[in-house]
């Protein structure tokens, strides 16, 4: 009654005169006699408030559904370091937090508590808390002692006026994200037991509207839109008995006056860096979670985008061939697929096919070593004399590369031609070499009486392939 600005004064006879307020004169009447003994009710012509009695269930139907709103205060114990607090509850896998600047101060907070109603073929009541800090709505969590009431103070004037409305949306946030689980299994099971009914209904009409053709009745049309129209009837009362509905009602709300921690913090690696406001009480030492720049959920394993941004573990997106992190929304322009494995790969490891205009990881991109152009595998030919693989631009459709078809003649004395006749097994006795050489290869080729030899040699005059054959610089 104190928390409504009703006054109540004890009578002589026992009785409790109550004066109700202007909000209350319409459910109680202006003033109202309450007696908690038969005997006084009925001596001083008083309502009698006991269980069951009328006017007490109109009393607890006002409190239950009205709610009120008190101020509290936590007195707690500082001194945390906050670079402590912050690596006990955030960890960064990519990156090194720094804490730049602290600040101590008592925040007030918004206590919510919330009754919900979930209900399908059944109903679930819940009771939820949230705790947010009123100046910047972050949630925190609700420890038990939040809840006890030897922590209410009357209202005081070092309490500012803070933005209910707000706070609310923001609890009511909270609160949905804090329900998510129990809806997904409410709603999974009446899912269930939803669609054995349909199998059942379905199943039973199906073979009812059979047996009336197999009996060979007359009129069967007739029957069946009825038996159609009964079934239409069943599934759609089945579809209301399982359906979803979820209600919740606000109880009360509390301030609560909390030493809290605001702490400025840079998150920085060598590609990118970031600054962020955290803060952590000093009762439940627990600082609040950063939220991810992809899908905005709330992480304690966060990850540096290259361009600056927060991404939690689902919408980190990484480069497969180094530790270049992007988030889900950059990730489009900061990765590219790789055409043949599709391995993301960062501008340092993407490569653009210069034919295709597709892009391709190192693994998949072709630097020819005759033009120095760049393709990918739809676009690299092998060279038929030398083996060679090069960009289909420079190998002919005879199959021979441009450095194959200008291959001019050489002495046997010349160095390439020395450096490879060197080898165990090779010819001693070929006198006529030509000779051709592009960014990557060298290629010889020794003209005997009947055999032709070939060489490729590496930039380093190693030989990479070697091969006697007849008719090789045929064609």
């Amino acid at each position: 009654m104190e928390a409504i600005g009703a006054t109540a004064r004890p009578l002589p006879t026992g009785a409790l005169a109550v004066q109700w307020p202007p909000t209350h004169v319409g459910r109680f009447g202006p003033a109202t006699k309450l007696a908690f003994d038969p005997i006084v009710a009925d001596a001083a012509k008083a309502e009698l408030c006991v269980v069951g009695s009328d006017i007490l269930d109109r009393i607890l139907a006002d409190a239950s559904g009205r709610g009120f709103h008190c101020v509290a205060r936590i007195d707690a114990e500082g001194g945390h370091p906050p670079a402590d607090v912050l690596a006990a509850n955030l960890t960064f896998p990519n990156a090194r937090a720094t804490v730049l600047a602290a600040e101590e101060g008592v925040v007030p907070y918004a206590l919510f508590n919330f009754r919900v109603t979930l209900e399908t073929d059944e109903k679930v009541e819940l009771l939820r808390t949230v705790l947010l800090n009123a100046e910047t709505m972050q949630e925190h969590t609700a420890s038990e002692i939040f809840l006890q009431e030897s922590l209410t103070l009357p209202e005081e004037a070092i309490v500012g006026p803070s933005d209910l409305a707000a706070a609310y949306r923001a609890a009511c946030a909270a609160l949905e994200r804090s329900i998510e689980p129990d809806v997904a299994a409410i709603r999974a099971k009446a899912g269930a037991l939803l669609a054995d009914d349909l199998r059942r209904i379905e199943a039973f009409y199906d073979t009812s509207i059979q047996e009336l053709y197999d009996s060979r009745r007359q009129a069967p049309l007739e029957a069946e839109r009825v038996f159609r129209a009964e079934r239409d009837r069943r599934t759609e009362e089945a579809r209301r008995r399982y359906a979803f509905t979820a209600k919740a009602r606000l109880v009360n709300v509390r301030t609560i006056l909390i030493p809290t921690t605001t702490m400025r913090v840079r998150v920085e690696n060598g590609r990118g860096a970031t600054e962020m406001a955290l803060e952590f009480d000093s009762v439940n030492l627990e600082t609040n979670r950063p939220s991810c720049h992809g899908c905005g959920s709330l992480a304690a394993a966060i990850h540096l985008c290259s361009r600056g941004h927060l991404a939690c573990d689902a919408c980190r997106r990484g480069c497969a061939f180094c530790d270049e992190v992007a988030c889900a929304k950059c990730a489009p322009d900061a990765l590219a697929a790789c055409a043949a494995c599709v391995k993301p790969a960062c501008p340092d490891h993407a490569f653009i096919d210069e034919i295709g205009r597709k892009p391709y990881c190192a693994d998949h991109i072709h630097a020819c070593a005759i033009c120095g152009r760049m393709v990918g595998p739809p676009y690299v030919r092998a060279c038929g004399l030398c083996g060679q693989s090069y960009c289909a631009v420079d190998v002919e459709e005879s199959g021979r590369c441009t450095t194959c078809r200008t291959l001019v003649a050489v002495p046997a004395t010349h160095g390439d031609v020395v450096r490879a006749t060197a080898e165990k097994g090779a010819p001693k006795n070929v006198t006529k070499w030509v000779r051709g050489k592009n960014g990557r290869y060298t290629v010889l080729v020794g003209k005997g009486a009947i055999f032709q030899y070939l060489y490729v040699l590496d930039k380093e005059g190693a030989t990479v392939q070697r091969r006697k054959g007849t008719g090789l610089l045929r064609g």
